[in-house]
């Protein structure tokens, strides 16, 4: 029960928040702070991946996929554009963060 709770907040947490940019960063209240971590180092260092999205990229047709990982109170994501079955950038990680204000 908890742990499907778990899913479903992360889920939203996805969709709602877009994609983990630069840009992002830069909002004062930004709710995911850019990693310089990669999604294999996350999983060697006990992240477990709780679910994945796939939907178009908002930059291009490309399919976009959005990973989140979870590891105790510790939330990541990583965005993957890619073009038909190949990567066409390297995935960009994310931590959720909580949010500052001025």
């Amino acid at each position: 029960m908890h742990r499907t709770r778990s899913i479903t907040l992360l889920l939203a947490l996805a969709a709602c928040c877009g994609e983990a940019s630069a840009q992002a960063d830069a909002l004062p209240n930004a709710q995911w702070r850019r990693a310089d971590t990669t999604l294999f180092d996350l999983v060697q260092n006990g992240y477990t991946i709780v679910a994945v999205t796939s939907a178009p990229s908002r930059d291009s047709a490309s399919p976009e996929d959005t990973y989140i990982l979870q590891r105790t109170n510790s939330v990541y994501r990583c965005v993957e554009t890619r073009e038909a079955t190949r990567s066409t950038s390297p995935l960009r990680c994310a931590e959720l963060v909580k949010p500052y204000s001025d």
